[in-house]
């Protein structure tokens, strides 16, 4: 899945769920949506490799860690 058609279903989703103009982040895993959060926390909830996508349309992504005991970091997928 490329990152603007992730932006677009994050988007879609916000419009369906409610969290419009709530800020947070809609996570994605293997280009399916998991959920949202109200802000990026928690990476040990998650296994590595889920994509979460802001408002804005920035992106971070779980990295590192094992499947059992979720990722280690959300690494920023933009400048800093």
């Amino acid at each position: 899945m490329d990152a603007k058609t992730m932006i677009n279903d994050a988007r879609r989703y916000r419009e369906q769920e409610g969290p419009v103009g709530k800020g947070g982040v809609v996570v994605f895993f293997h280009g399916e949506v998991q959920g949202w959060m109200n802000q990026l926390r928690n990476p040990e909830h998650w296994q590595p490799g889920c994509i979460a996508v802001d408002e804005q349309g920035l992106t971070w992504t779980t990295i590192a860690g094992s499947e059992r005991d979720g990722a280690l970091l959300w690494l920023a997928n933009h400048e800093l």
